[in-house]
């Protein structure tokens, strides 16, 4: 449960994050905060954010981070009014189309922030949008790579508690 502190599981699972051929471009991290956000845009528009972290952060202040730190942001949008519900939504390949859900997601590693080029998927396996609620998921995020950029990927379990639900009704 999330109270005045940061929500934190010790017994949390492990993120892998590789952005690069070399060891300096992998890491291992068992969140130390994990922080879920669920916000209507608007009627036609929701968005899950999710902020996997191993350093300390709390619902109410982010903490600046150290250059040791790993994290996992993602931002999924339901477009069309859909409602947030367990599945899989894909990280695509091209633009989606404005009635399809859309995934973006962000690496800190090292103190460089880097986005990641579309590949896998995000899948939702428990939601319980209240107040002390939780999301609980899988990451499967791979980008095979290509001439120009290497080849990435995060993986792993999370659960993460809701810290804001904004809804318009």
């Amino acid at each position: 449960m999330c109270l005045l502190g940061a929500c934190r599981n010790d017994a949390a699972p492990t993120i892998h994050v590789v952005l690069g051929p070399t060891p300096n471009d992998e890491a291992s991290f068992a969140p130390r905060s994990a922080l879920a956000e669920l916000i209507e845009i608007s009627p036609t528009e929701t968005a899950l954010l999710l902020n996997l972290t191993s350093g300390e952060r709390s619902c109410d202040a982010l903490a600046a981070p150290t250059p040791d730190d790993v994290g996992v942001s993602l931002r999924l949008t339901l477009p069309g009014g859909a409602k947030l519900a367990p599945g899989s939504f894909a990280m695509a390949q091209a633009a989606p189309s404005p009635d399809q859900p859309s995934l973006l997601a962000t690496v800190r590693l090292r103190g460089s922030r880097h986005e990641l080029l579309p590949g896998g998927e995000l899948s939702l396996t428990q939601i319980d949008p209240s107040p002390q609620g939780v999301v609980e998921g899988l990451l499967k995020l791979e980008f095979t790579g290509d001439a120009e950029h290497p080849a990435t990927r995060v993986s792993g379990r999370f659960l993460a508690h809701f810290c804001r639900i904004s809804l318009l009704r």
